[in-house]
């Protein structure tokens, strides 16, 4: 490997720190958590500095993220958002479980979701939801799977929102609880009739639930022996995707 390959190499890995590791670094810390010499950290450290990627903090002389860093990272967000970054990773896991996959937006101003990407299976037989549509987020896996990672007061506007009777918001709660406790949402015939649903929530970098992954399965085609392995494979998609958008493992 070249020198200036290194140097890149290094370069990414310093930047990854930041967002992996923690916001501010000093030039020692970085380079022991990174076990790397400190003189080729500073280097390194002050380019990205110069280039306004990082930026120190005249108290201490540590540093964090830079004015250039933000601005790119919005170019990314408004240009790669949800849609683009999760549609690969449905795409596999469609292929991998033989179901249709749908990806669901949380549209936080109107505490609903709305469907914004399906991914068909080969099966004759499947459910087709509709995109683009604002649903409640109390019922479905979908809905379910992202309403349980809200603040508690959010959930009950939500509840109230939608005109909940208080014995059906009591049983809601307890299955958020499990959802919250086990990370993925289950439900039967509730969106669609007939239907099992499995779902998992997508976090954004500041640990804000921004959407949900689901399967939607005919009753017909559903087996009880894959359950688990749907569950693992979902769960694994949707940390996957919040990795990508930002959230640390």
């Amino acid at each position: 490997m070249t020198n200036k390959s290194n140097v890149t190499l290094k370069t990414l890995t310093i930047m990854k720190a930041f967002i992996d590791g923690q916001a501010v670094w000093g030039v020692n810390d970085l380079a022991r958590y990174l076990e790397s010499p400190p003189s080729s950290i500073h280097r390194i450290l002050k380019t990205l500095k110069e280039e306004n990627i990082l930026q120190t903090i005249p108290e201490t002389n540590k540093y964090t993220i830079g004015n250039e860093w933000v601005r790119l990272s919005s170019f990314i967000s408004a240009n790669f958002g949800l849609k683009s970054v999760a549609e690969p990773y449905l795409k596999t896991l469609s292929h991998e479980v033989g179901q249709s996959v749908y990806l669901a937006q949380y549209q936080e101003q109107y505490q609903k979701l709305s469907f914004i990407l399906g991914i068909h299976s080969s099966n004759i037989l499947q459910y087709r939801l509709e995109l683009g549509v604002l649903q409640p987020i109390h019922i479905g896996a979908s809905g379910k799977a992202i309403l349980a990672f809200l603040k508690d007061e959010q959930i009950r506007e939500v509840l109230n929102q939608e005109g909940v009777p208080l014995d059906e918001a009591k049983q809601i709660m307890v299955e958020i609880e499990r959802i919250r406790s086990e990370g993925y949402s289950y439900t039967f015939s509730e969106r669609k009739n007939e239907s099992i649903g499995f779902g998992a929530p997508i976090f954004d970098a500041a640990h804000n639930v921004v959407g949900s992954i689901i399967f939607a399965i005919p009753l017909s085609l559903y087996k009880e022996e894959e359950k688990s392995v749907m569950i693992d494979k979902i769960l694994e998609t949707s940390k996957e995707i919040s990795y990508h958008l930002g959230q640390v493992r």
